[in-house]
């Protein structure tokens, strides 16, 4: 492994890798010459680090403007990528980036690890119904300070967003992995605290199959919570802050709640085994990250109220 960004995304990289028999990180490469790597050895360049043989897949923490193209770079390099979310500022790069991956013969994944937490019987059940609606809340209290102090937080072209793309995102992405691709998006006017950068999105995604999510994604509120609830005639799902319960066929069943920290470890066991294998990771590819880009790129181009 070799970590592009050694920020708070790639700390959490490196913790999830440690002791992980699957795979491991030999460099790190950090643009902040005080960044403390520890004991992970530091590479000079960004060629440097395409160029160790040692490293089969690279991790990109850095931020998501941009990221395609070092994820082409990688690709051509023979190297595997590891994208952390949201993957890509658009449908058009989800594309170019699924298409070069295919070319190399190298898989492409992602780091949405809350897809780990969907157990196998809500993946076998057809949620795919116009009776199917869908009820999301998020809440993550970041001050202002959060997003206008310098740095690519506060620029809408390297960030993509706020709120939503970096914290609404995982269930956002979860809501899309059980109902399928957006086929029209409605939003309410985005609050933003600086421009480009929401701080509150609230809307309603209709999908193909004719099911039906309301989301509200908030950064300005103190109280904190992750629910998305999914209601279907005979069928249903709740995840409420990381604990999934379901009632399918009059059977209810409770998963107990994972830690972030373990479900990043089983993504890196997915690209562990894609990379051996050469085939498609099986929960966190690429691919099914279109239907949330479509949602954060609605968002992005949402008219907007000042926080």
């Amino acid at each position: 492994m070799g970590i592009v960004g050694f920020g708070v995304a790639g700390r959490q990289h490196a913790a999830a890798l440690d002791g992980l028999a699957e795979a491991h990180a030999v460099a790190v490469l950090d643009q902040d010459p005080s960044a403390d790597t520890g004991t992970l050895d530091r590479a000079q360049s960004w060629q440097g680090l395409l160029a160790d043989p040692r490293i089969g897949l690279v991790a990109l923490c850095v931020p998501p403007g941009g990221r395609a193209q070092l994820a082409l770079e990688a690709l051509a390099a023979g190297k595997a990528v590891l994208l952390e979310k949201p993957p890509t500022v658009s449908v058009e790069e989800l594309d170019v980036l699924t298409r070069a991956a295919a070319r190399a013969g190298r898989p492409i994944g992602v780091m949405l690890q809350h897809r780990m937490r969907l157990p196998d019987v809500a993946l076998a059940t057809s949620w795919a119904d116009p009776a199917v609606t869908a009820v999301l809340e998020v809440s993550r209290f970041r001050p202002p300070a959060h997003y206008r102090r310098a740095g690519w937080r506060s620029d809408p072209v390297s960030a993509f967003g706020g709120i939503a793309a970096h914290l609404g995102v995982h269930y956002l992405d979860l809501a899309c992995q059980l109902m399928g691709r957006p086929e029209a998006v409605r939003l309410a006017a985005a609050r933003e605290v600086t421009p480009g950068i929401d701080t509150r999105a609230t809307g309603l995604v209709e999908f193909h199959t004719g099911a039906t999510l309301a989301f509200t994604i908030t950064a300005e509120s103190a109280l904190r919570t992750e629910r998305l609830q999914v209601l279907g005639p005979d069928r249903g799902l709740c995840i409420a802050d990381g604990t999934v319960s379901t009632q399918i066929g009059g059977d209810e069943q409770t998963w107990p709640t994972e830690p972030t920290a373990a479900l990043r470890r089983e993504v890196y066991r997915e690209m562990a085994e894609a990379v051996a294998t050469g085939e498609r990771p099986r929960r966190c590819h690429l691919d099914g990250a279109r239907g949330v880009t479509e949602i954060l790129a609605a968002v992005a181009r949402q008219p907007v109220v000042t926080a």
